[in-house]
């Protein structure tokens, strides 16, 4: 009795693992064209998949990074909060 419960989770489980969420696009993945294509069925400008090439840090060679408008805005903020805080400081820890 043990062992078909085991079996049964372990076929749960390895089904789970091969089910695929379309909801969830990689766009690091997609082509020009794909990224086109799901641009023009997208209704809200904020889900529009945007690409750029840049370095980041440590490398000198150019690489495609891809993602939503939300998501780059919302990377954008938080690197200038991370920037604001490391140049204007938090205060000083000891009153005297």
């Amino acid at each position: 009795m043990k062992s078909l419960a085991f079996s049964a989770l372990l076929l749960l489980v390895l089904i789970s693992c091969t089910v695929t969420d379309d909801l969830r696009v990689n766009p690091n993945l997609m082509t020009d064209e794909e990224i086109i294509a799901y641009n023009k069925s997208q209704d809200r400008i904020w889900d529009h998949i945007v690409c750029a090439r840049e370095f980041r840090v440590q490398s000198h060679i150019k690489k495609r990074y891809c993602g939503t408008l939300s998501e780059l805005n919302r990377r954008a903020s938080a690197t200038g909060e991370q920037l604001n805080i490391i140049s204007f400081g938090g205060g000083p820890l000891i009153y005297r």
